[in-house]
């Protein structure tokens, strides 16, 4: 049986600082407490929007009986999303990390290669490289946006350096320009992970067709969603051709129990590209809905002292896909403070990822190296309630508290 990897009390010593306090009791206030908290709605980080043609168009797979991975609305939803996103093709998977780690294995990414990544990711990122024997290798983050320091992008390159994996955190896309002219000069893929971005534009074009292949992410959290789900986007034609054949256990066109490659069980449902397929004729409104949220709060933030805002690079269109703050060292209380008093309130949050190498499975792997960036971005950072359906008052009612805490 598989054994959890933990870290000894020497190891951790050094790290608690860094490791977010466990998650706090979400409460509802008691009644008549001011806000939309003491009116009884716990004010979740995400919520997800159902109220166009989705309940119609599953109501087609059921009443038809196509529920399982043929049907009409995977390859509407591939098309669909695909042109969205400034592609010719989409390849849907069963969820956003079987859709990068399919990307990495089209492109045959294998054991003894390298592959660099962020070290400010969602573990899934990395994990993605290690499911096809290849190692992560870790940059640095930028402090503005989060996204992977480019400066120090070459410096990681080696001779088994396959691929770059850059990742769009939390909506804003990553410098792309920078990452292609590194990528060029070395021969290398680049791998967009755009789990967070739908609908991001970098330079007037959509994040996911920037760079060999994109990947996304339809979790029930993700501006569109699928509940479960994913989807690789290329323009390259032969790589969606692998990639498709690789998704569905790389059964063969004239022999059908006939397989040239180690293939994945990677299908998304037709029930799931139904939802889907609904979910992206909305996106502009579903990205519209985000960025009015971030407005709002900065409207109401601002003024805040101890507050680092999430910014907005003027050559980019970010879709706010969570609103992410910084909690610096002079606002009225710590960071895990702040949640545990905002959950008294009824109000969710996370805290930022937990970054790779402080991770118990990969410490070991890079405990030589840091990454402080990342380690300040662990340290301080909280993403607010950013979903479609808050209301205006629903988003003053979180920075009332949050002002209320620094003592505002």
């Amino acid at each position: 049986m598989i054994e959890a990897t933990d870290l000894t009390a020497e190891e951790l010593a050094p790290l608690r600082h860094l490791i977010p306090d466990a998650e706090p009791r979400l409460e509802l206030p008691p009644p008549g407490v001011g806000g939309v908290g003491g009116a009884g709605r716990i004010l979740p980080v995400a919520d997800t929007r159902l109220d166009g043609n989705e309940l119609r168009y599953v109501t087609e797979c059921i009443e038809s009986s196509w529920i399982s991975s043929a049907g009409r609305f995977v390859g509407e939803f591939e098309e669909r999303f695909a042109a969205a996103m400034g592609c010719r093709h989409g390849v849907a998977c069963c969820n956003g990390t079987a859709a990068l780690h399919l990307a990495l294995a089209t492109l045959g990414i294998g054991p003894g290669d390298e592959v660099i990544v962020p070290a400010f990711t969602m573990i899934a990122t990395a994990n993605a490289v290690s499911y096809t024997g290849a190692s992560p290798v870790l940059v640095d983050a930028e402090p503005d946006t989060a996204n992977l320091d480019v400066g120090q992008l070459e410096s990681k390159v080696t001779p088994r350096t396959r691929a770059i994996v850059v990742v769009h955190t939390y909506g804003h896309p990553a410098e792309m320009d920078a990452v292609q002219a590194v990528a060029r000069r070395h021969g290398l893929a680049v791998v967009e992970d755009a789990a967070e971005a739908h609908g991001a534009v970098y330079r007037g074009r959509p994040v996911g067709s920037l760079g060999d292949v994109a990947t996304f992410s339809f979790y029930g959290n993700k501006i569109v969603t699928t509940g479960e789900g994913g989807m690789v986007t290329t323009n390259d034609p032969e790589l969606a051709r692998v990639a498709r054949r690789l998704r569905d256990h790389a059964f063969s066109d004239d022999r059908h129990f006939w397989h040239r490659y180690l293939g994945f069980n990677y299908r998304m449902t037709n029930l799931q590209a139904a939802i889907g397929l609904a979910q992206t004729e909305r996106l502009a409104q579903l990205v519209e809905a985000r960025r009015a949220n971030a407005r709002l709060y900065h409207a109401r933030l601002s003024a805040v002292r101890g507050l680092s805002l999430p910014g907005e690079r003027p050559e980019v269109s970010s879709v706010f896909w969570m609103y992410a703050l910084r909690v610096e060292d002079d606002f009225g209380c710590s960071r895990d403070e702040l949640r545990r008093r905002l959950a008294r309130q009824g109000i969710e949050t996370r805290t930022f990822f937990i970054p790779i190498h402080l991770q118990p499975i990969y410490h070991r792997r890079f405990r030589d190296e840091r990454f402080p960036v990342s380690e300040a971005l662990c340290r301080q950072g909280m993403y607010l309630p950013s979903g479609p359906s808050l209301t205006a008052a629903e988003v003053g009612y979180v920075a009332e508290q949050i002002a209320a805490a620094a003592g505002v």
